[in-house]
């Protein structure tokens, strides 16, 4: 998968940086941020690997913007343009995102991988990303699928995760958060398969790969959040994934486990 791909995956199961939730922990009650209303502005630093699957990890910027309003909508570099809402006991969402694509090699420090040359690149996606959540206690449970537009031919994914805060104070909160992705023999294939043409391609680097569908990976890792006032609060994760079934088996993969790394300074208008 491209970095930003990764990063979005790993992080958004490991501590999402959700408007609401930010709001309720920094804002006064009677502000409209605390009702709903928002405004996020935020960079930070990510080490995640090169791809999934690479052996090699890097440091990255992760900036990000998000605007909520209390009607629902949401605009974001990281969740795309949607809508969420409550419905009884559950909260569902639904938004057209973006998947990056893949590159086949490495262009920049800050995308690409040499040990994927001659796979050929995976072009950049639209995606219809739909999520339902439920509250068990002090649990939060969700199920999202990403379902490929604009490159049917990439397949979909359906992600279960969970998370839970485990202490809490004026200032500062820890949580715990984990998931597990499946997709389907399309998504398995654009990712981890190997053609006879990217055989080819790779001069016989890796050999011809043909995966079901299945689990991909399983993550799991804690945050903190510690707000500094009304506006700033910074945000951090330590986490580790790890690849499963086919996904691990590829010949594309070099490293199981990983261990993936965030921190984080948030501004809130």
């Amino acid at each position: 998968m491209t970095m930003r791909h990764a990063i979005t995956l790993t992080l958004l199961s490991l501590c999402a940086f959700s408007a609401k939730s930010f709001a309720e922990e920094a804002a006064p009650a009677n502000t409209s941020a605390a009702k709903g209303d928002s405004m996020m502005a935020g960079i930070g630093l990510a080490y995640v690997p090169e791809y999934a699957g690479a052996d090699k990890s890097r440091v990255l910027p992760l900036p990000f913007l998000e605007k909520t309003y209390s009607n629902g909508v949401f605009l974001s570099t990281r969740r795309g343009l949607g809508y969420e809402t409550a419905l009884g006991d559950f909260h569902v969402s639904a938004a057209l995102g973006y998947d990056g694509g893949r590159e086949d090699h490495k262009k920049s420090y800050l995308s690409g991988s040499d040990d994927l040359r001659g796979m050929g690149k995976i072009s950049g996606s639209a995606l219809a990303v739909l999520s339902v959540g439920y509250k068990v206690g002090s649990v939060g449970l969700n199920l999202t699928t990403k379902q490929n537009l604009s490159h049917r031919e990439y397949g979909n994914t359906y992600t279960l995760g969970m998370e839970t805060p485990i202490y809490t104070t004026a200032s500062d909160q820890f949580g715990f958060g984990a998931s597990a992705e499946f997709a389907d023999r399309k998504h398995m294939q654009t990712y981890f398969g190997v053609t006879a043409q990217q055989v080819a391609g790779t001069g016989n680097r890796y050999g011809l790969y043909t995966p079901k569908a299945g689990f991909t990976n399983v993550s799991a890792g804690v945050n903190w959040t510690h707000v500094i006032d009304s506006n700033w609060a910074v945000r951090s994760a330590v986490g580790v994934n790890r690849l499963t079934g086919d996904a691990a088996d590829s010949p594309l993969t070099k490293r199981k486990t990983t261990p993936v790394l965030m921190t984080a300074l948030v501004y809130k208008f």
